[in-house]
């Protein structure tokens, strides 16, 4: 039967196949080393090998992190550089970030085993507008200037989230993520506790720490490793509420690297540390 292919469960027929005569058969004949072969080799080193920016005269893509090689990338207005993949990724039309937007919500929702059911406006504004509202101030350097491309808001009238005009599909997916998870928090969690137990000094620790944890195992999980794993190298090596928030989150809750069995993570908890 179909069903009983070479019986690696025991059938009584598999005991006459001689499978190392034949793998060395193969490998005599040049059947060994293929393509796929070689691409699981790669990515086993490479998830042995965690990301590491070069400390001098590198310079890298301020949206995915990748480092720049040569003059192929793009200078915005603000002094930001942009990596060629990016540039050719960029989100043209409010279509294009209405289905994004759409298939990130419903992926963290079944990611993290969540409900994010709330009406929210989503919007995609300019540059000036997210610095206004965020309150940062931008200056480009030679390493990465990663800026925010987002933020989430929560007022009597209701929830909106914010992206910025232009962002790559990679950045925005990355963004949209992060936001989602701070919708989730203004739903499930009571500010006022939140601070009377971690105190009002650690409050934004405790929500930005959250979401760059949830941004970091949200790409794990739909299987962008490369850029996770920039991502969790950038978080790590923060010295503000982002990265201090990230690392306490990331010891409280180790990042899962597959997908095959369960994990635990902070949408789980009424309080997540």
């Amino acid at each position: 039967m179909n069903s009983d292919y070479l019986a690696y469960g025991g059938h009584p027929a598999a005991a006459n196949l001689d499978l190392i005569g034949t793998r060395d058969y193969l490998r005599a004949g040049g059947f060994s080393d293929g393509e796929l072969g070689r691409a699981r080799a790669a990515v086993e080193r490479f998830e042995r090998r965690p990301h590491a920016f070069e400390p001098l005269n590198a310079n890298y893509c301020d949206f995915c992190f990748i480092k720049l090689m040569g003059g192929e990338y793009d200078r915005l207005k603000d002094g930001r550089e942009r990596c060629v993949r990016c540039s050719r990724t960029v989100l043209r039309s409010s279509d294009e970030f209405t289905e994004l937007f759409e298939s990130v919500w419903r992926n963290m929702e079944s990611v993290f085993g969540i409900t994010i059911s709330v009406a929210m406006r989503v919007r995609m504004v300019n540059a000036r507008q997210i610095a206004r509202e965020t309150g940062e101030r931008f200056d480009a350097t030679p390493g990465v200037d990663a800026r925010v491309l987002g933020f989430a808001k929560q007022a009597k009238d209701g929830y909106s989230l914010y992206i910025e005009n232009g962002s790559p599909r990679l950045a925005a997916m990355t963004t949209i993520a992060h936001e989602l998870t701070h919708i989730w928090q203004y739903l499930n969690w009571n500010a006022g506790q939140i601070e009377q137990r971690y105190t009002p000094e650690r409050r934004l620790l405790v929500y930005e720490g959250m979401a760059t944890w949830a941004q970091v195992q949200y790409l794990l999980f739909i299987g962008e490793i490369e850029h996770a794993a920039r991502q969790e190298a950038y978080a790590l090596q923060r010295d503000d509420e982002y990265g201090a928030g990230f690392r306490v989150f990331a010891e409280q809750y180790p990042l899962k690297r597959d997908r095959d069995s369960e994990f635990d993570s902070p949408f789980r908890h009424r309080y997540p540390l």
